[in-house]
């Protein structure tokens, strides 16, 4: 079994870290910077998902350093040479038991691309606009410790075949009897072969971090996947991914799902009036890939309450909550009241002297 061996600066000597900016390995202390293998890809073969245990093990893989935070029981992967960890998800300290529960070494990586010095200006276009946001907001809130994570995600292709059948129908030609208007319409039994392709399904594999807020995070430039190399981690931290295989699956089954019925019933019958889907089955054929995806985590603090946000590493999107000014809310819905009823009243005023 391989070993993670610590990015040492070959210069000083000292620590490494990977840098979004420059896509280098810099020496903080002495200035030296490495290359990694600029080689991409986005073809891997993947695991074979269908077999993967809860708890997968590759022996043949690179041994990963994993630690539990204490707290929340996270699993983090992280660079070997990191002496002091917060957990992303609970900042609460990491207890480095150099435990080694798993050596399943991902398929590829997303390096990040934003700066953690790019943070506060992504900030303020997120901000930008945002008029509920309380007065004080911009001088009473703080932003607590930025975490550079890792999410791990399954990434999902496959397809969806079977046959399915529909109800349609046809307007034939109308003619009158007596004070009556028939139309004749033809009805008919469809039946649809299907066949729909699906690439690049992204679904994160951390039950940490909320669904939605990752579902937000996207889209990730799959393009920009690079081979995994233990090199990217220097000066972050990965998560390892801990969500059933079952319910990874049945997620992007789901959206699958979802995308292909939306487009079968407006195109299963073209030419007829009314389609309804009567029957049939899909049967989902899933492969994935195991990638991990650039994010920054942390909360931001206002009068007592924390706030969660998450910022795409790779695109710099902002994602989160933030407070409301009930005060303004109200008001801007009492304008907008004001200004609806003056309409209605302006109407019916022109309507009254017109006769209507």
């Amino acid at each position: 079994m391989g070993a993670v061996h610590e990015h040492e600066c070959p210069s000083c000597g000292a620590a490494m870290r990977f840098s979004p900016a420059s896509g280098l390995l810099v020496c903080d202390y002495c200035g030296k910077t490495i290359q990694i293998e600029p080689e991409r890809r986005s073809e891997f073969n993947g695991f074979d998902f269908e077999h993967l245990s809860s708890h997968a093990y590759d022996p043949s893989s690179e041994s990963l350093p994993i630690y539990n935070c204490v707290s929340c029981g996270a699993e983090i992967i992280a660079a070997s040479e990191q002496i002091s960890l917060t957990c992303p998800y609970c900042r609460n300290n990491i207890v480095l038991t150099d435990k080694v529960s798993g050596g399943l070494r991902p398929d590829g990586v997303i390096p990040f691309r934003i700066a953690p010095e790019a943070l506060p200006e992504a900030l303020q276009s997120f901000y930008k606009g945002k008029v509920l946001l309380p007065k004080n907001f911009f001088s009473e809130s703080s932003v607590g410790k930025v975490t550079g994570v890792y999410v791990p995600f399954w990434v999902f292709s496959g397809r969806l075949f079977g046959s399915l059948t529909f109800y349609g129908e046809k307007g034939g030609k109308s003619h009158r009897s007596g004070d009556y208007i028939i139309t004749d319409t033809n009805i008919y039994d469809l039946k649809r072969d299907v066949s729909v392709g699906f690439e690049g399904l992204p679904v994160d594999a951390s039950g940490k971090i909320d669904d939605a807020l990752m579902d937000s995070m996207e889209p990730f430039d799959l393009t920009d996947v690079r081979p995994f190399d233990a090199r990217y981690l220097a000066g972050f931290v990965a998560d390892r991914f801990d969500v059933p295989k079952e319910d990874m699956a049945a997620r992007a089954e789901a959206r699958m799902r979802k995308t292909a019925d939306d487009y079968l019933d407006a195109h299963a019958g073209p030419g007829y009036a009314a389609v309804r889907r009567t029957g049939g089955k899909l049967t989902a054929d899933l492969q994935a890939k195991y990638l991990l995806f650039p994010v920054y985590l942390f909360d931001i603090a206002h009068r007592g309450n924390t706030y969660k946000f998450a910022v795409n590493g790779q695109t710099g999107k902002v994602v989160g909550s933030l407070p409301t000014d009930k005060g303004v809310a109200r008001k801007r819905f009492l304008v907008r009241a004001a200004a609806v009823l003056g309409v209605v009243l302006v109407i019916a005023l022109v309507r009254y002297l017109l006769g209507r």
